[in-house]
């Protein structure tokens, strides 16, 4: 029995961003900074139902010639429908901020450990079948395991301890340098240092 491979044309992935060893990047992409940066261009509409959001997606995969049984193509195009990102595509999101992805994906799991959900209604069902999407992702996958196993305890080096000022207070050198696309490090690299300081 001879195989039939189906073409879609119109058929979109992820892509990830990811610096020079081929991590993937966790600070935000100028259009997102844009964006978080300026809570006028941020969304303001009340939530949409999930089936609406569903409905929009698949018409939107069908429009382009995607993959309308591919459920991770079609809730890549599924918007969201709360916080600072509100109207972006979850696709969006997983290509311009890991970072905040991954923020969600942890405060999920803590309340799933604790049994509770802090949003209801809409933005709830939005926010589930996010991290459902984000969850489907090898790269998510690695990204949070990578994070639950590093040491938590006591510093082991100068990379894993705190800044400790500054913007990036609670992050670590090693944080720094691997976001240092966003030009924190050469700013901290150019500083000039007193004793006592």
């Amino acid at each position: 029995m001879e195989k039939k491979f189906i073409f879609f044309p119109g058929k979109i992935s992820v892509v990830f961003r990811k610096g020079p060893r081929g991590y993937l990047r966790q600070d935000p992409s100028d259009a997102a900074k844009l964006l978080k940066d300026n809570p006028s261009l941020q969304d303001k509409s009340a939530p949409l139902k999930e089936d609406t959001v569903k409905q929009n997606a698949l018409t939107v995969v069908r429009q382009r010639g995607g993959d309308v049984s591919d459920r991770t193509e079609v809730l890549g195009e599924y918007i969201l429908q709360f916080g600072k990102y509100k109207g972006k595509s979850f696709r969006w999101l997983l290509e311009n901020d890991v970072g905040y992805t991954v923020y969600l994906l942890k405060h999920r799991e803590k309340e799933e450990a604790a049994g509770v959900c802090t949003t209801e209604g809409h933005k709830k069902a939005s926010l589930l079948s996010f991290v459902d999407y984000a969850r489907s992702f090898e790269e998510i996958i690695s990204l949070l395991r990578f994070q639950s196993e590093k040491p938590t305890s006591q510093a082991a080096s100068e990379d894993d301890q705190l800044v400790g000022f500054g913007t990036r207070a609670k992050s670590t050198w090693q944080e720094v340098w691997q976001n240092r696309a966003d030009g924190y490090a050469a700013f901290i690299m150019r500083a000039k240092c007193f004793p006592g300081s």
